[in-house]
């Protein structure tokens, strides 16, 4: 599997676009995330980021700018690895002509950079086998690009789990200056 954080600036200011799932699907339904899914045979992982994103929001691969990717995260059930891609989209007009896929994405936003350094938190879990913390961040400012019609899109919006996890990641990559938080995590 692999997935897209998209950086764009939108308004001025560095942000990042994330998905809201919708809540008819099965799995993971009404949770925040970043575009991406499952690698098809012969496919890499940037050509999978690429094609989901097109597939789920309409966004073209011509309209992004891959910088790279980061360190895969292993889901906590072990049963399978996201690899995060990091592009850029240079042009935030392109935000106005999603062709959003309403089967699988409530929402498509962006969150300022600057909005999550300062809501970055932490949440503790703890299970029979392990205990484990993992970063969350909530944000009210929050710019929306499509909301499905007769959808409830909340005023705060929570990102967590894998997606939390890497999106601290490439904040701790992207603004170590500015992102400074107390939590962690080994990705080298």
């Amino acid at each position: 599997m692999s997935v897209l954080i998209p950086l764009v600036n939108v308004d001025g200011r560095d942000s990042v676009l994330l998905t809201k799932r919708s809540i008819h699907l099965r799995s993971h339904r009404g949770e925040v995330c970043f575009p991406g899914g499952r690698m098809d045979p012969g496919e890499t992982t940037t050509e999978t980021a690429l094609r989901e994103t097109q597939e789920e929001i309409g966004l073209e691969s011509k309209d992004i700018e891959i910088w790279g990717h980061l360190k895969s995260v292993v889901r906590r059930q072990a049963d399978f690895v996201v690899t995060p891609i990091v592009g850029y989209i240079p042009d935030e007009r392109v935000l106005d002509r999603l062709i959003v896929n309403s089967d699988e994405v409530q929402a498509v936003f962006t969150i300022p950079l600057d909005e999550l350094h300062k809501t970055a938190g932490l949440t503790k879990f703890k299970s029979k086998r392990m205990k484990y913390t993992l970063p969350t961040f909530d944000s009210t400012q929050f710019k929306i690009h499509h909301n499905a019609e007769n959808e409830y899109l909340h005023s705060n919006q929570r990102v967590w789990g894998l997606s939390a996890v890497m999106l601290h990641q490439a904040l701790t990559l992207l603004n170590p200056e500015v992102y400074k938080h107390d939590m962690i995590v080994k990705f080298f």
